[in-house]
């Protein structure tokens, strides 16, 4: 894959393939990594299915799916201080379920960084592990955070769905 320079900071989301086209790169991903995602994010909606009992063809992708990179550096802006409670219908109210596909171990790889569900019910952690998929609903009922990172680079990949047609959108095709 070709190299892309951005700088991100805030809340800000850039649209890789929008800045991947300015810097004269048609093709961002190939076919088979277009393929893999598809077939990965398939899988999890079909687990997502069975565990909520969604009838299929209900649920739909949404947006944004994006990729988190943690670090223990210091915060930009508040927006960057990722280890705050919160609910992920506060900031996309899109997202009915939200499954994160972690791209790296916890203790191997980074310190801190585990994800922590906060409820007056319950407090689970859930320890990253390259390949583990963590799936929840994305109301009031989870509210979480994550722990600040204090070594390494902590990496993930956000997949949410929704069951709104009209929040709904299809696989990238390039």
């Amino acid at each position: 894959s070709s190299g892309i320079n951005a700088e991100y900071g805030g809340t800000k989301f850039a649209d890789v393939r929008l800045l991947a086209k300015s810097q004269g790169i048609e093709e961002l991903f190939t076919y088979d990594e277009l393929k893999l995602y598809r077939t990965i994010k398939n899988r999890i909606k079909v687990e997502l299915e069975k565990k909520w009992k969604i009838a299929p063809g209900k649920l739909t992708l949404t947006q944004p799916t994006f990729f988190s990179r943690m670090t223990g550096k210091p915060p930009a802006t508040v927006h960057d201080e990722y280890w705050h409670i919160h609910t992920d219908t506060e900031q996309y109210e899109r997202f009915h379920y939200t499954t994160l596909l972690y791209l790296n171990t916890y203790k191997r790889d980074f310190e801190g960084g585990r994800f922590m569900f906060d409820t007056p019910r319950y407090n689970n952690t859930v320890h990253p592990k390259a390949g583990r998929v963590s799936m929840f609903t994305s109301g009031i009922e989870n509210p979480h955070h994550v722990e600040r990172v204090i070594t390494g680079v902590r990496y993930a990949i956000t997949i949410p769905f929704t069951c709104d047609p009209n929040y709904g959108i299809s696989d990238p095709q390039s």
